[in-house]
């Protein structure tokens, strides 16, 4: 995360240092066959990165967690790991899992973070509390459907119907007035909202089940450094979890055990999330089904979906000059 952060702040050019990269394609580190990045290419990276370092985080948990709180039978040994490796291969199955076991006995995400009898203070229900919320956040990133960020992250994977953007910039303006010659005063982005003002995916995909709904192209905007806050958070929950079921597993023994994270307070989802743009969706086609309701086109902003209607034969181009 810190080589992501500091290449998100820094405009370094790229280094030759690696040169048997170039000794093995059987070229010069200054062959014009290489591509050298600019600053836009270095920040569309480290963006596409840091999305898929946080979804690589919820999967982590989601898979662990669904392992510890697997029922054990006692007269038999249990591994961690294979029931990691025996467990379901869709994510949408680890997380739909995940929720009804968790659902069906609440106790059983305390144990799965402290050692038995450590779970009773205030400030350790407190910490739970926190840890939980990031539980609920990975489990909205792995089956999300209103944006379908699961689906974007196998986009992303496999380089299919997904395009990055950091070039795009979209302002709600009201009441603007073009001058006499067509021109948007310049004076007239100072009260605007930001919309669209970080890089961003776009990636055509249906809603899960893909049977039912139409084909939607959506955009996914990402800050680097939030999303790597949210990262770090389940990442440290996972690790809560590994240490607690490396405990359980080693016992007295003189094994030595990666020491238990602090388990932070703060932040939480709401606190990196609130009131910010997370994206929009285009829907593109119809449901294949009669019966299937269509869904709106629209921007998701915090916990809010507003619907929005392009009127595409209204639209005009401009060019924003000084007053």
């Amino acid at each position: 995360m810190r080589s992501l952060l500091e290449s998100h702040e820094s405009g370094g050019a790229p280094s030759h240092a690696t040169s048997e990269f170039f000794e093995a394609l059987g070229l010069s580190p200054t062959s014009a066959l290489v591509t050298v990045s600019d600053e836009n290419d270095r920040k569309l990276q480290v963006a596409i990165n840091s999305f898929s370092v946080r979804h690589h985080a919820a999967e982590a948990l989601a898979r662990l967690l669904l392992a510890v709180t697997t029922p054990r039978d006692a007269t038999a040994p249990f591994s961690t790991w294979a029931a990691i490796a025996d467990g379901p291969t869709a994510l949408h199955a680890v997380a739909t899992d995940l929720r009804a076991r968790l659902s069906a006995d609440e106790h059983l995400i305390s144990r799965a973070f402290f050692m038995p009898g450590a779970e009773g203070s205030e400030q350790t229900r407190t910490v739970l509390q926190t840890a939980w919320v990031w539980v609920r956040r990975a489990l909205f990133l792995l089956t999300d459907n209103d944006l379908t960020v699961n689906a974007a992250d196998n986009k992303v994977k496999h380089g299919l119907a997904v395009s990055t953007r950091n070039d795009v910039r979209v302002d709600f303006i009201q009441a603007a007035e073009l001058d006499e010659n067509g021109g948007l005063p310049l004076s007239a982005l100072e009260d605007s909202t930001p919309i669209f003002d970080r890089p961003s995916l776009a990636y055509l995909a249906r809603a899960y089940p893909p049977q039912a709904q139409g084909l939607e192209v959506s955009s996914l905007l990402i800050d680097p450094p939030r999303v790597l806050a949210e990262a770090w958070m389940m990442a440290v929950v996972h690790a809560a979890v590994f240490h607690v079921a490396a405990q359980q597993h080693f016992g007295d023994s003189e094994a030595k055990i990666a020491p238990c994270p602090a388990l932070h307070l703060r932040p939480t989802p709401d606190d990196l999330l609130a009131d910010r743009v997370h994206g929009y969706r285009g829907v593109l086609t119809t449901p294949l089904g009669d019966s299937v309701v269509p869904r709106d086109s629209g921007l998701f902003i915090g916990g809010a979906f507003i619907p929005i209607t392009i009127d595409f034969d209204g639209v005009m181009s401009t060019t924003i000059v000084e007053d």
